[in-house]
């Protein structure tokens, strides 16, 4: 197989995977470039890491991370195989090495020996980067879509040392490019007796289980974790004039990408226009908050406990939007961009519902936003600029959905109407209750 071959078979597998951001974008792989081996020569398997290149026809590029598997040529593999190539002289079959139980085990003996004698598995979970567990008490996870310095989620999760989010307990770290140090992965602690949050949430939902209690707690939870990174990381402010054009700018380009949205493009323009004029104050958030990024323990012996019966939220994934780089992620925002996150978080909650447009079920997800608004910030109806996040978050999804779970785009689109047939006065299940 010649080298374009192979781009081109891993650029199919990649297509078929959750944590590739690039499907239906006309992505092309131009290039990978190996990092070094973490195995002996002669291992079988042999590992390593590539960073693989693509270009997309805007022209704007982007980097992965491929972990790859060498067998010989003719051996039994386990794991998913990509292609054919030659290495140091051998003809070797090339694996998707998170596919290969038996590849996953030697990566963590050779990048995280402290950890060498755990049971590795690949976790099951739809995600943007690869998870696998340690044993019982930890977790590898590795990063996907990758830039030049640290990552952001474990720049996070280290300045905040663990209290509400996960404890760092390994990094895997290259020299890519050539000067720079740039993460590949780290072991975070896992929580213990932890239930996704949009697993307890939906589940909430479908019996028709008030979640008022948990839901404040976690707006509690929320707002101890930014007052924690305005003190890491430091605030400014920013004209709102700034935020709305560029909200505007990201509608028009959505638009052109999905023409379900232009009949409602000039309506949901008000929303934005409700920042000019304004200073708004920004700093590290989350960046891309939901009900998948948390994680709910029974436990109060620490973390964010906020009483009895409530438990406590852990908040995970601070990587931010997926479609951003890691500039614009990195970069300072209104702590309002996670509360719209999750605002939103909760009316998709409803639709697992099996009656979504139900009264109960959209007076449950009503119920869940006030107590989550009231435990953020005292109040149901957050502040004035939160509708506009709020919209900027559903145009986002209507992408993410078209281009990931097609299937999916009628929850954001019924937003997207909603907010528009309103106009000044959005119905409480997008925004601010009146």
């Amino acid at each position: 197989m010649t080298s374009t071959e192979l781009n081109g078979a891993w650029l199919r597998h990649m297509e078929t995977v959750r944590w590739f951001g690039g499907k239906g974008a006309g992505a092309r792989l131009v290039g990978r470039e190996p990092l070094p081996p973490y195995t002996a020569p002669g291992a079988t398997p042999a590992l390593r890491s590539e960073v693989a290149e693509l270009s997309y026809p805007d022209g704007h590029t982007e980097h992965y991370h491929l972990l790859v598997a060498h067998y010989p040529v003719g051996a039994a593999v386990p794991g998913t195989v990509v292609g054919t190539d030659e290495v140091d002289g051998r003809a070797v079959q090339v694996v998707d090495a998170t596919t290969d139980p038996d590849a996953l085990a030697a990566f963590v003996a050779a990048t995280q020996p402290a950890f060498a004698d755990r049971p590795v598995k690949l976790w099951a979970g739809e995600q943007s980067n690869t998870t696998l567990t340690l044993g019982s008490g930890d977790l590898y996870k590795l990063f996907r879509r990758i830039e030049p310095g640290p990552n952001l989620d474990a720049e996070v999760l280290i300045a905040l040392g663990g209290a509400g989010v996960p404890e760092v307990r390994g990094r895997l770290q290259c020299a890519w490019p050539a000067g720079a140090s740039t993460d590949l992965g780290m072991v975070i602690a896992r929580v213990p007796d932890a239930t996704d949050g949009w697993d307890l949430a939906t589940a909430a939902c479908i019996a028709g289980e008030d979640f008022t209690e948990r839901a404040r707690a976690l707006g509690v939870a929320l707002a101890d974790v930014h007052a924690r990174l305005a003190e890491a990381f430091g605030t400014g402010t920013v004209a709102g004039d700034e935020v709305a054009d560029t909200m505007g700018a990201r509608l028009v380009a959505a638009v052109a990408a999905a023409g379900e949205l232009a009949p409602y493009a000039d309506a949901l323009r008000g929303a934005f226009d409700v920042l000019r004029g304004r200073e708004l104050a920004v700093q590290r958030v989350h960046g891309d908050f939901h009900l998948g990024q948390t994680l709910h323990s029974p436990s109060t012996g620490s973390g964010n406990a906020t009483g009895s019966g409530t438990g406590v939220w852990t908040i995970i994934d601070f990587e931010g939007e997926p479609a951003k780089t890691a500039a614009e992620r990195r970069a300072p925002d209104s702590p309002w961009r996670d509360v719209a996150g999750m605002v939103r978080s909760f009316d998709y909650v409803r639709s697992a519902h099996p009656s979504p447009d139900s009264e109960a079920a959209t007076n449950w997800a009503d119920a869940a936003r006030d107590a989550f608004l009231i435990g953020y910030c005292g109040v149901t109806n957050g502040d004035a600029v939160l509708p506009g996040y709020v919209i900027d978050k559903a145009v986002y999804e209507v992408l993410y959905e078209l281009r990931n779970r097609p299937d999916w785009v009628e929850i954001p689109m019924r937003a997207i109407r909603a907010a528009a047939t309103h106009g000044d006065n959005p119905p409480e299940t997008l925004t601010e209750k009146e």
